[in-house]
């Protein structure tokens, strides 16, 4: 009850936010198709089915998270999706307590240019078993509740923390489309640490959304997970 609570009461701080920033609109208005809209209750029912079929390994993996290190099982993190609306996403965390509060110590680590988001394979506040689920990509998982939410999809741009006032002008239409677990730059870059190519990709996904498209990057990205690829 206490966390629905708090949910609301961020909710509310969002919308004052989202009344302080002057967005253009124009670059903020959702694509709207008969295929996006097919798109969006497919990849829904499809994250239904993998969410009760996986209930199992998600309550296994809570539990070791538990016994592993002190702090909460999820991680919910600010992220800005349709049309630059905040919003929480949900990871199994993979971090110690408290390490948001230890990124500017070891801002001189991160290795993702452009200096907009912090990643790096050498991060000392990711804990043993945080490595293997980020690796394996199943700190991703809870993604599932935001997509049953209505907040992000399957294939789309990934939601990054990044405020929207800091994007180029064209970088805001990755902001027509919902957010996705993964998108072209998941399937084929992952491992570059480009933020403007990241953000080319994720115009290049909107500009030629499609069902040719949707099932490449999926299995593409499926693929790279089974293997490992990429994977911070």
């Amino acid at each position: 009850m206490a966390e629905i609570l708090e949910t609301k009461g961020a909710s509310v701080l969002f919308r004052k936010e989202r009344e302080r920033e002057k967005l253009p609109s124009e670059f903020l208005t959702p694509k709207s198709s008969r295929y996006i809209k097919i798109k969006y209750l497919v990849e829904y029912l499809i994250a239904l089915t993998i969410f009760v079929s996986l209930s199992p390994i998600l309550i296994t993996i809570a539990v070791l998270i538990k016994l592993d290190s002190k702090g909460d099982v999820l991680f919910r993190h600010k992220r800005y999706g349709l049309t630059g609306e905040p919003f929480y996403v949900y990871k199994f965390r993979t971090m110690i307590d408290g390490a948001h509060d230890l990124q500017s110590k070891i801002s001189h680590m991160n290795e993702m240019d452009g200096g907009k988001l912090f990643k790096s394979d050498k991060d000392p506040r990711i804990t043993s078993l945080g490595r293997f689920l980020r690796k394996t990509s199943l700190d991703e998982l809870p993604q599932l509740i935001n997509i049953l939410k209505g907040e992000m999809t399957i294939i789309g741009p990934r939601p990054i923390s990044t405020p929207i006032t800091d994007y180029e002008l064209e970088e805001l239409q990755r902001f027509q489309l919902k957010p996705g677990l993964g998108c072209i730059w998941q399937a084929y870059f992952r491992h570059h640490t480009d933020f403007s190519m990241w953000m080319k990709t994720d115009i290049m996904y909107v500009k030629n959304i499609g069902f040719k498209l949707d099932v490449k990057l999926f299995f593409t990205i499926l693929k790279g997970v089974l293997l490992k690829k990429g994977a911070r």
